[in-house]
């Protein structure tokens, strides 16, 4: 008989492993669609932005022309083309409207007439001739409007210069957090798979030592237990791969970066299916098939179950292995950009907690045998001792998810930190950038536009200068008068009476004399920037309290230095004077200057929140992934930690053990390397999120928040729940006869 043969016949015939296989079917199936779900993020991640390369501003040879401008509304960014010329449809980019015509996307279609015209239709001159598929856009609910002109109207140098804009980037972020996943994914997905392959360990054990003893050579002995899990690994691997369809449109649905994604997007290439086909099998299969090593050698120790040598101290190395590999890896981030290193150094961090853990297992089981006062304990302590690597397999995967929550719950309150900028102006305000020497004609038409369309706000304009002292000490400036920046500003000017002067936090000592203004050039001129010289005995007024991000900064009136007026690059800034002419503020905007792209601080924040909130999300999901993975390996393995001593349960519930003492001593022993094994790897987790926040600046703010401990907490519950699980094992075996043993 065969190999294949006999593990049909084992199956056949053995209700027990069939019930293993059907687990460890099942854990590779959840393993493969997962892992094949996120190695499709970057090829997602690619999918939308080659959809949006259309979206920027170019110059065609043929005459074409697109230039990219950005708009919001209520915050939800626009991307606007303006273009020009006749250019075909082709490869999913739509072909160019004519003039008078409008293309929009269908949300801002819908938008458009839901909301009154002057708060958003207006910004869009001309007939709406058709809606925009959804192949031609990032995600489904982008807003998009593409507005034809008269040829020759738009500046083709202006376009190309405008091609920055472009919707379709390539997304570094979710890219990284997809070799993030894979690893944090895939090895708590092996520990369910090897959890469920072990279900059976002992039974098997004994039943391959006595082919051994009958005379079974050591290669038929691995080929059986390959053939074994070969089977429950490729059925598992074909029913993930057929799970990962439907994982596609759930996928969908998680919004990343503003929008939902095409189930398309998730469509992986045929050399990851095949790696993924090929290399998860193998792994269960090699994984099995090492675990033969004292069946092979010493068949008789194996089938008269006897004790395993206890790990040896030698597995500490591993932690500081890990760690200078994981240094290695964020150097080489921070040096190259490049993650490979790094995402392989953190796999070393979770593969030396499994290296260490038994050893550490072992060590916790010594010490409560030897200073045991209750019964249970006792027998905690020695199952810990007997058998370490056992005793930690049931918590392995709860180490791992308390690793990963550590880590994210240390990263996401440190990423709220950086939330901030958009100038000195108050959130509500709007500015745009322009040469010095045509603001003032912008600021007219603007002012025209505001009075034409009966939306009220302010409109001033300022000078971008750095301050300059003669020690050689630089703030950051804006020439502007004193009531204008108390209307457009969130420096607290204070009262405006007196002499022109240059107003400064309290801190800033500024010296009478020496002072020079050096003004930024305009965006597209290679000229150097312009100094200026203050007057000697210049007065200086300080700021009331303000924002602390700007300490460092100053505010000038422009009596003291009329040169810069016609310099350099100056801001418009407008000021809509409440939050129902905001939109209409838009539109006049978008009528007076088309194509010009007008920021906020508001919008820096938006985009920030839902970059923040995209985080969270990711987060939360792998979170509980990680924590459903862990709660079902942890049960699976206190099952078959029961299975596999049903001699021994059976012995001392024959010699008057409790068997409520039984389940007590059951929970102990789960609970014990839980607790310290946890401990570790939150603290390991927090060590790790600290050094990765590194790679966002060396004075990246690092916040720990009282929710870091929540992970230690689950992972010691979820622990002593799976081994509760067992109870109704225990109770079978009590009312089993023991000779069926």
């Amino acid at each position: 008989m065969n190999p294949v043969q006999l593990a049909l016949r084992v199956l056949r015939v053995d209700l027990r492993s069939r019930l293993s296989a059907l687990l460890t079917a099942a854990g590779v199936a959840v393993a493969t669609a997962l892992i094949l779900f996120l190695a499709t993020l970057p090829n997602a991640t690619d999918a939308r932005m080659e959809r949006a390369t259309w979206q920027r501003g170019a110059a065609d040879p043929s005459g074409a022309i697109s230039q990219a401008s950005l708009d919001f509304f209520k915050n939800e960014k626009i991307i606007r083309l303006d273009v020009s010329g006749d250019r075909p449809a082709v490869d999913g980019a739509p072909s160019f409207p004519g003039a008078g015509e409008v293309l929009l996307s269908p949300r801002l279609a819908e938008l458009a007439k839901q909301h009154p015209r002057e708060e958003l239709a207006n910004r869009f001159d001309g007939n709406v001739v058709g809606v925009l598929d959804e192949t031609s856009l990032k995600f489904p609910e982008q807003l998009v409007a593409v507005v034809g002109h008269q040829p020759g109207t738009l500046d083709a140098t202006k376009a190309e210069e405008t091609g920055w804009i472009a919707a379709g980037t390539d997304d570094f972020l979710l890219k990284f957090l997809s070799g993030v996943g894979i690893v944090l994914l895939a090895i708590p997905s092996l520990v369910l798979v090897a959890s469920a392959a072990r279900l059976t360990a002992a039974r098997r054990e004994r039943r391959l030592a006595a082919l051994r003893l009958a005379g079974a050579t050591p290669g038929q002995v691995v080929g059986t237990v390959a053939a074994e899990t070969t089977i429950s690994a490729v059925a598992g691997t074909v029913v993930g791969l057929l799970l990962s369809w439907p994982l596609r449109f759930v996928g969908a649905q998680i919004p990343w970066g503003g929008g939902t994604w095409l189930p398309s997007d998730f469509t992986p290439s045929v050399p990851t299916v095949v790696a993924v086909a090929v290399v998860i099998p193998l792994l269960v299969v090699l994984a099995a098939v090492l675990g033969l090593r004292r069946v092979v050698q010493a068949p008789v120790g194996a089938a008269m179950s006897q004790s395993r040598k206890a790990p040896k101290a030698w597995r500490l190395l591993a932690l500081p292995a890990a760690a200078l590999f994981f240094a290695f890896g964020l150097y080489t981030a921070d040096e190259t950009g490049g993650l490979t290193f790094m995402l392989a150094a953190l796999a070393a961090v979770l593969l030396s907690a499994s290296i260490v853990g038994p050893w550490l297992t072992g060590a916790l089981g010594k010490l409560f045998a030897t200073t045991w006062r209750r019964p249970a304990m006792l027998l905690a302590g020695r199952r810990l001792r007997s058998d370490p690597k056992a005793a930690y397999r049931s918590v392995s995967g709860i180490v791992l998810a308390v690793f990963v929550g550590s880590m994210a719950l240390t990263l996401l309150p440190s990423f709220e930190t950086f939330a901030g900028g958009g100038r000195s102006f108050k959130d509500s305000v709007l500015y745009l950038d322009v040469p010095s020497a045509t603001v003032a004609d912008q600021k007219k038409r603007v002012v025209g536009e505001l009075e034409r369309r009966g939306a009220n706000a302010t409109v001033v304009s300022a000078n971008q200068v750095t301050l300059e002292t003669s020690e050689g000490g630089t703030y950051a400036g804006l020439v502007i008068s004193c009531p204008d920046s108390a209307a457009v500003t969130r420096m607290a000017v204070g009262v405006c009476a007196g002499p022109p002067a240059i107003r400064a936090d309290p801190a800033t000592q500024l010296p009478d004399s020496g002072l020079r203004i050096r003004a930024y050039p305009a965006s597209d001129s290679d000229d150097e920037p312009a100094t200026f010289g203050l007057p000697a005995n210049v007065v200086t007024r300080p700021l009331g309290g303000q924002d602390p991000e700007l300490s460092s900064s100053v505010l000038i009136d422009p009596e003291l230095v009329p040169e810069v007026a016609n310099v350099g690059e100056s801001t418009l800034v407008v000021n809509p004077a409440t939050d129902a002419d905001r939109e209409k503020v838009r539109t006049a905007l978008a009528a007076a200057l088309p194509a010009e792209s007008f920021m906020s601080r508001e919008l820096r924040l938006a985009e920030q929140q839902t970059m923040l909130g995209d985080l969270k999300r990711v987060a939360a999901i792998g979170l509980g992934l990680a924590a459903l993975l862990a709660g079902s390996s942890a049960a699976i393995t206190s099952a078959s930690s029961v299975v596999d001593r049903r001699r021994t349960f059976g012995a001392l519930i024959a010699a008057g053990t409790p068997v409520r003492m039984l389940g007590r001593a059951l929970r102990t022993e789960a609970a014990l390397p839980a607790l310290v094994a946890t401990l570790t790897a939150g603290a390991g987790g927090i060590a790790i999120g600290v050094s990765m926040l590194t790679l966002f600046g060396d004075d990246t703010q690092v916040v720990i928040s009282g929710w870091i401990f929540a992970p230690v907490v689950i992972g010691v519950a979820v622990a002593v729940l799976a081994a509760s699980s067992s109870g109704p094992m225990l109770r079978r075996i009590s009312s089993e006869p023991i000779a069926d043993e």
